[in-house]
């Protein structure tokens, strides 16, 4: 679900003295730094309310996740500026994503007590992820809206739209677009999909994580990653790559967050915040500074602001 780059506008003028940041290939590769460390963020948020609330009030914590998040989806769609529209937008999709779906996925496991269950003879899952994996093909049965819309930015649907030959009209120019909601329904697909595919590489009862076909698969995901952060080098404004950058860490994260540790190349530090506290603190301070920090790069004029 990459989103085709955008025609380049007038940018306000950069400081003489951080004029060779503003440019690609920095802004890009800045922004896919900013947005990829929110997995890890939060990862070890999940973690850390799991294990510091009791069961009865882990319920009232992630409600009002959630309900911050739906608060600053409002407030952006109610501005028409690219900077709000996109940075709350992303925002919202995060809290949503961790505050009601993540936690409705995992309410019936908790309230029923259900523990880790055995998916394949000596390999065991959580119950939640089991969740998460079953809602795979709500997930890509309503992607297929998006597919068959004319005005879809996304390159990858874009090129299913070659492939199958659908001839769907002349697209909009996209003009008078809400960022807000265009970035918030982009952060919770791409997270759902991908959370669902490396869920069913990993499954033994379909492929599993050594299967031939899982380090082929992997590899390839790999490959494909690295080639949209080239892309995305390309970016010479921030929004734009920012929103590039969402669907960019979903796929990297699946070969080098989720794969990686599991093949024993490193440790997943971001499941264990209480052991590796003040590494997870540096990376969630990390990620604010950086995330406000596109705020101020120069943006493209427009009268949203």
């Amino acid at each position: 679900m990459t989103t085709k780059q955008e025609p380049e506008a007038p940018a306000v003028a950069a400081p003489p003295a951080f004029a060779k940041l503003y440019r690609a290939p920095f802004i890009g590769l800045f922004a896919f730094i900013a947005v990829l460390l929110s997995n890890p963020v939060a990862h070890s948020l999940g973690v850390a309310l799991k294990h510091m609330l009791p069961p009865a009030y882990g319920g009232a914590a992630h409600l009002l996740i959630g309900l911050i998040g739906f608060a600053l989806l409002l407030r952006g769609t109610r501005r028409d500026g690219e900077i709000q529209g996109t940075l709350l937008g992303f925002a919202a999709g995060l809290l949503i994503w961790l505050g009601w779906a993540s936690y409705l996925f995992s309410f019936n496991p908790i309230d029923l007590h259900m523990s880790a269950v055995e998916v394949t003879p000596g390999a065991k899952r959580p119950a939640n992820l089991l969740f998460i994996q079953g809602s795979f093909g709500i997930c890509v049965a309503t992607l297929l809206f998006f597919v068959f819309n004319k005005d879809t930015k996304c390159d990858a649907f874009r090129w299913l739209q070659r492939k199958c030959r659908l001839s769907l009209g002349k697209a909009g120019s996209g003009q008078g677009r809400n960022f807000a909601r265009i970035t918030f329904i982009e952060t919770i697909y791409v997270t759902w999909f991908c959370y669902g595919l490396s869920l069913f590489l990993g499954d033994g009862r379909f492929l599993g994580y050594h299967h031939w076909a899982t380090y082929v698969i992997v590899a390839l995901l790999a490959v494909w990653s690295i080639y949209l952060i080239w892309k995305l080098s390309k970016y010479s404004r921030v929004m734009a790559a920012i929103r590039f950058a969402i669907p960019t860490k979903a796929i990297f994260w699946i070969p080098f967050g989720e794969f990686g540790p599991k093949y024993g190349f490193y440790e997943d530090i971001w499941l264990n915040p209480q052991k590796y506290s003040w590494q997870m603190w540096g990376i969630f301070a990390l990620f604010v500074i950086l995330i406000c920090a596109t705020a101020f790069f120069p943006q493209r004029k427009s009268k949203g602001g």
